[in-house]
């Protein structure tokens, strides 16, 4: 069952505690959200620091253009006239990057 928090979806959560009793117990790389902010209850889910991460990236490329229209018109007109260059290296060296930074965040 995915659970929706905030408009972010997960397929679960650390830990979901339901007494009605304050549960002060938190884990140094976790965030608390209180599930019911109208229940006198100490409902809780706690959202790893990656999660957040991943959702604060998400909400800044979300507010970025999907298209970079003067990126295409270059790339078409390359296409166009036979001088669009594929780079191995420029690949490779994308793709290292993309594995460094999922491993800076723990993925």
């Amino acid at each position: 069952m995915a659970n929706t928090i905030n408009s972010l979806t997960g397929t679960g959560a650390t830990s979901v505690g339901t007494s009605r009793t304050n549960q002060n117990t938190t884990k140094p790389e976790t965030s608390q959200v209180n599930a019911n902010p109208q229940s006198e209850g100490a409902d809780e889910v706690q959202i790893t620091t990656i999660a957040s991460k991943l959702a604060n990236l998400g909400n800044s490329l979300s507010r970025q253009p999907a298209v970079d229209s003067a990126r295409v018109a270059r790339i078409s007109a390359a296409l166009a006239d036979g001088t669009y260059k594929v780079s191995s290296h420029s690949i490779a060296s994308g793709l290292m990057q993309s594995d460094h930074a999922l491993k800076q965040i723990g993925l």
